[in-house]
């Protein structure tokens, strides 16, 4: 895998995976509105796989682009924030229970956002290996915390994400230019892998 980004095609294997999530947003929402929880479980569960597929697929096929970094930041943030207003429609009382941590995973992941666009005009596409992980922990625990009513897990993964803040913080604040998909803060600082600041 190259340690930088590179610009190529707008249309790959891995961006086309990115496009699928960014494009199931208006189908979620419509899904949801009509009062369909089985079938909005199913496309959210399509939707959220494409998040694992396209970075597979970045690294086999050496896409690894620019443009498809920013489009899998862009599909994360349509997954946070498409979710939580589906979830009202469908699931209203079981969302009120757990109001907060819904808010403090939405926070965990603009304050980053925000702080990576006030310093570099761009959003922060990390990708870290901890982001990695918890993407995957926050996509299985929301499923199952709809579909069974089990909470907890979830509510491990919003920890998690914390976590994911202080350092997606800590790589902005460290990084004199923008640069994507840093393994982790050490890899940011030159401590671990090449340093190409």
């Amino acid at each position: 895998m190259p340690d930088s980004i590179t610009k190529t095609k707008w249309l790959t294997i891995p961006n086309f995976f990115s496009y699928l999530r960014i494009a199931s947003v208006p189908f979620l929402f419509y899904i949801a509105y009509k009062g369909y929880p089985n079938l909005f479980l199913v496309v959210l569960a399509l939707a959220l796989s494409t998040d694992a597929l396209d970075g597979y697929f970045a690294r086999k096929l050496n896409q690894i682009t620019t443009l498809g970094s920013t489009l899998d930041s862009v599909g994360d943030m349509a997954m946070y924030f498409t979710i939580p207003p589906c979830a009202w429609l469908l699931w209203p009382e079981l969302i009120m229970q757990d109001i907060e941590y819904i808010i403090i995973v939405i926070l965990a992941f603009v304050i980053p956002m925000i702080t990576a666009f006030v310093k570099f005009g761009r959003m922060p596409s990390y990708h870290s290996w901890l982001a990695k992980i918890t993407t995957v922990l926050l996509s299985f625990t929301v499923l199952i915390w709809f579909a069974t009513e089990i909470v907890w897990p979830f509510k491990i993964s919003v920890f998690i994400q914390i976590f994911v803040m202080i350092e997606y913080l800590a790589i902005t604040i460290y990084l004199k230019k923008w640069r994507g998909n840093i393994p982790t803060y050490w890899h940011a600082t030159g401590r671990l892998g090449k340093n190409d600041q």
